[in-house]
């Protein structure tokens, strides 16, 4: 939240009439001014970082009410250079810097003003107008910086930090440094609530570039110290995915623990985006719980998972569909048992899932060649043995020996008597 009206103020007018006037005696100095309701402002001079230049505003936790407070720095000649703003609770503060390389801050003097104006109690908007609680003045000189040298714990590396460069040094790189002894690098320790991978990000300065990660094992955690992690909301190189099958958005972290985020944890990772796997997923059939991992949604293909399986990908939801593209029902020859052979199940079904199926006629496999040989009523040693091969070739070519005469569906029934 930005005043532009102050900003229009100062732009077209008068240091001097909006209360601003420089005096060498304060550079450098915080003047706040002195109010029941007073924001606190500090210097915020970071010649080594993106943000070269700012100031921390502090809703002191003393106070009990809410403001929106904005900010407004320029340089010595009034024109503006930058500005931000934000709701601020007892206890927060907000840093408004500059914004690195897109504001080009130089050595000089900068003024700052600060307004605030009380929340409306349940709402989200402020009460107006804004009330300047805070002026005054900074300066920014920063010298050409040197090399820091840094160890992190986790591994013993030695690191050679530069306002341009952060480089791991090899032992002879540091010996010919001059041997420098090396301050404790500035590293925090992270994880996934859900996950045991640690990992460990050392801050050389505030954009991500500065940032060094290390996804540790358990050996350098221990050479660490075993610090407690701190549960975040992203890590680097965490890949977050969302199958065709489901709503759910997954992601996968370094050390390859699947998860389903909820909403508010998608939301603490910075909204991050997400691959579609496009026709990939997972499904089951409404009538059985068995579960496959689909490699081709459309053309049903797919094979089964296990239960651990599924929990390893995070449980994601699956598509429940009657039938999938391409499975089938068959029963073998001889047997009026009906089989359903699927993605996710090859078994015999009953015949109340059959009928969840609509009934459709299965498939025969296993039928056998007809006969190419005739056969007679005394070419069998037995009635039995007669009917048991009339009963055989029957459901696929009928009498195909003509061994039943008066079709009672008995074979050679006379000729045995």
């Amino acid at each position: 939240m930005r005043v532009r009206s102050r900003l229009a103020i100062i732009a077209g007018g008068s240091l001097l009439a909006a209360g601003l006037g420089v005096s060498s005696a304060n550079a450098g100095v915080i003047d706040p001014a002195e109010t029941d309701e007073v924001v606190l402002v500090e210097p915020s001079v970071q010649c080594d970082s993106e943000y070269p230049s700012g100031i921390v505003i502090t809703n002191p936790a003393s106070n009990t009410q809410t403001f929106y407070t904005s900010s407004n720095v320029f340089d010595a000649s009034g024109t503006p250079r930058f500005g931000d703003g934000g709701i601020l609770a007892p206890g927060e503060s907000l840093r408004v810097a500059s914004g690195g390389s897109s504001v080009n801050v130089e050595d000089a003097t900068y003024i700052y003003d600060v307004s605030q104006s009380p929340q409306v109690p349940g709402t989200t908007e402020p009460t107006e107008p804004f009330t300047v609680v805070a002026t005054g003045t900074y300066v920014l000189d920063c010298e050409a910086g040197g090399t820091d040298y840094f160890v992190t714990s986790y591994d013993r590396t030695v690191w050679a930090v530069t306002p341009a460069s952060i480089r791991a040094l090899t032992f002879a790189e540091w010996q010919a440094a001059g041997s420098p002894a090396p301050k404790p690098a500035p590293t925090d320790y992270v994880k996934y609530p859900w996950s045991p991978t640690v990992s460990a990000v050392t801050f050389f300065g505030q954009p991500q570039d500065r940032w060094v990660w290390k996804h540790i094992s358990f050996e350098e955690w221990d050479r660490a110290g075993k610090p407690s992690p701190r549960i975040a909301g992203w890590i680097k190189d965490s890949v977050y995915y969302k199958w065709a099958t489901a709503a759910q958005i997954f992601v996968q972290d370094v050390g390859g623990v699947k998860h389903a985020l909820t909403g508010d944890e998608w939301a603490a990772s910075g909204w991050q985006p997400f691959t579609e796997r496009i026709n990939q997923g997972f499904g089951r059939l409404s009538w059985d719980a068995n579960v496959a991992r689909f490699t081709d949604f459309a053309a049903g293909q797919g094979s089964p998972i296990n239960f651990a399986q599924w929990q390893t990908e995070g449980q994601p939801q699956p598509a429940v569909q009657t039938r999938f593209p391409g499975d089938q029902l068959y029963r073998n020859y001889g047997d009026p048992t009906i089989w359903y052979a699927g993605p996710t199940v090859n078994r015999p079904i009953t015949f109340a899932e059959w009928s969840t199926l609509g009934q459709p006629a299965p498939t025969v496999r296993n039928i056998p060649a007809r006969p190419t040989l005739d056969k007679d009523c005394d070419d069998y040693p037995s009635r039995q043995a007669a009917q048991d091969e009339y009963r055989y070739y029957f459901e696929a070519y009928g009498d195909v020996f003509l061994l039943d005469g008066d079709d009672d569906g008995i074979a050679c029934e006379s000729y045995f008597g």
